[in-house]
């Protein structure tokens, strides 16, 4: 396996893993297909929501080719994951392994999903769950 950092990101289809439960039901498991980043406002409504693309942000390798969607949370004093964006692209972003996010148009407002009783730190860095989880999630905990 030779050098690929300079090779385009390819579009590759999610995966759908299904297992069975105890009764020997059939279940369906999804891989994590969002990334959750945490932004301060500034950054947030400059890049975020006026750039439409995110960078500088570290995405653990066996991850790159499963993200579909970013979505932000914004830090104090808003404490909540505001909006998510269906990504088009990744790219390298400089020489240190982290990745710019070009999202596939504007993002759009979700929740908010507040931050309430998360331990802190919950989100001082970059988490990954399912779309699914995350729009049915009424606060933090609940995405991941």
């Amino acid at each position: 396996a030779g050098l690929r950092a300079f090779e385009p990101p390819k579009a590759t289809v999610p995966t759908v893993k299904v297992t069975r439960d105890e009764e020997g039901e059939i279940q369906l498991v999804t891989e994590n297909d969002t990334v959750v980043v945490p932004a301060q406002k500034d950054g947030f409504d400059r890049v975020f929501l006026g750039e439409h693309c995110w960078y500088a942000i570290r995405i653990s390798g066996g991850m790159l080719p499963k993200i579909k969607w970013i979505a932000g949370y914004q830090t104090q004093p808003i404490s909540a994951i505001t909006h998510i964006a269906k990504v088009s692209r990744i790219e390298p972003y400089g020489e240190s392994g982290k990745y710019k996010l070009i999202f596939e148009g504007k993002a759009e407002p979700i929740g908010p999903i507040p931050l309430k009783d998360a331990p802190r730190g919950t989100m001082q860095g970059p988490r990954y769950t399912t779309r699914e989880k995350l729009l049915k999630a009424t606060k933090v905990l609940d995405a991941f």
